[in-house]
């Protein structure tokens, strides 16, 4: 039965965590919450991260563009 009990509280934990992480990531709205719900729980059953829309550009990172010097 301990067991049992431990399995609910991990799985509420994972669902409390979700719905911080798609409060804070897509707003405080129900609208909000709503998409990012769907985009979320597409993306875990999926397997595989949705990164952006289909057939739109993928957005710039600034952390991996290569470094320019400014000219002297």
């Amino acid at each position: 039965m301990r067991l049992f009990a431990k399995i609910l509280w991990l799985l509420a934990f994972v669902a409390a965590t979700l719905v911080w992480m798609i409060l804070f990531e897509y707003g405080f709205s129900l609208e909000a919450f709503g998409r990012g719900l769907r985009q979320e729980w597409a993306a875990l059953t999926q397997g595989k991260p949705q990164l952006s829309a289909p057939g739109s550009a993928p957005a710039s990172n600034p952390a991996t563009a290569p470094a320019t010097l400014p000219p002297k």
